[in-house]
């Protein structure tokens, strides 16, 4: 099977589209509430922020995905996205990764 990461913006987005066409269902109207309240990034940006998370060696898609949802601003924050798979990032992926999703709170 293959898997599709979708970021909270994302998932806005498509919730948005689909509601222009059709009622939704109780279910995908409060996952839709969610993603307007949570989203941390414009659509625009999900995927040049992605781009560039992918080139850590670290970042896989899953991974992409859960710091751009998060938007970490410490380096406890970014350590403990990677935890679950007991993975330790270096102090230099550490910086890396706050420099590129820092740099998107600049450019808005």
């Amino acid at each position: 099977m293959n898997r599709k990461y979708l970021t909270i913006e994302e998932v806005r987005e498509i919730l948005e589209k689909i509601s222009k066409e059709r009622e939704l269902n109780p279910l995908q109207k409060n996952v839709l509430k969610h993603a307007q309240e949570f989203s941390k990034v414009k659509h625009k940006d999900v995927k040049k922020l992605r781009e560039k998370l992918l080139k850590i060696d670290i970042v896989n898609e899953k991974y992409a995905t859960k710091l751009i949802d998060l938007m970490p601003k410490t380096p406890d924050e970014v350590r403990v996205i990677f935890l679950k798979d007991k993975i330790i990032p270096t102090p230099e992926d550490i910086q890396k990764i706050l420099e590129i999703l820092q740099g998107n709170k600049e450019e808005e």
